[in-house]
């Protein structure tokens, strides 16, 4: 049996040969281009479509199989596409299941399983490329990075989201730090030797 999770919108033709400017939820975004199979509800039913290429230079771009023409985009135009939640990796699921409660997150506490620290989360910040969470520690706020790599568990009884944090983030407040840098987060794996995609560290 599959499971529907809405992934993103598409919003109008493009072109001549069917081509949709579409926008995906960037937590699906690797599953999609890897799957290459996306679902629109027509009629009722949820029906499958190939992904032909997709192009990302500014806006994403979608060629499926089978849209070949703007009359047939159009059919597609204004409506949200979905996948099937079940394929997801645990590490996604988890990203979904933070973004679709960021708010409610808020009353939840942290628990560091790196530190042994228990935080109380404050609100919740969007940034462009991250989720982060509002904490209270030591009398200080500080921002933690809701990331699927740092987040092991939610446990919805006891309002606690179990986390697995670079050591020091607590005491030095990298995030908040680093966030003047950079709005990717790939930058807190390069601190003190974790695995690093990006090359230039700031300097502190």
């Amino acid at each position: 049996m599959i499971d529907f999770i809405e992934a993103g919108k598409c919003y109008k033709s493009h072109g001549i040969k069917g081509i949709l400017d579409v926008e995906m939820n960037p937590i699906f975004k690797k599953h999609i281009l890897s799957e290459k199979v996306v679902f629109f509800k027509i009629n009722g039913c949820h029906v499958p479509f190939f992904i032909e290429s997709c192009k990302t230079d500014g806006s994403t771009l979608l060629k499926l199989e089978g849209v070949d023409n703007p009359e047939q985009a159009r059919v597609l135009s204004h409506q949200s596409f979905y996948i099937d939640e079940n394929k997801l990796s645990k590490a996604t699921k988890r990203s979904a299941k933070i973004q679709g409660k960021s708010q409610g997150l808020e009353g939840y506490s942290i628990h560091d399983r790196t530190s042994n620290y228990n935080v109380a989360i404050t609100s919740i910040e969007e940034y462009p490329s991250q989720l982060m969470a509002r904490v209270m520690h030591e009398g200080r706020s500080l921002l933690i990075p809701l990331h699927e790599d740092f987040v092991e568990e939610i446990d919805e009884v006891e309002k606690i989201v179990f986390m697995i944090l670079p050591e020091g983030i607590l005491i030095f407040n990298l995030a908040n730090r680093l966030l003047r840098w950079s709005n990717n987060l790939r930058i807190l794996r390069c601190y003190k030797g974790l695995p690093c995609w990006g090359k230039d560290l700031p300097k502190f």
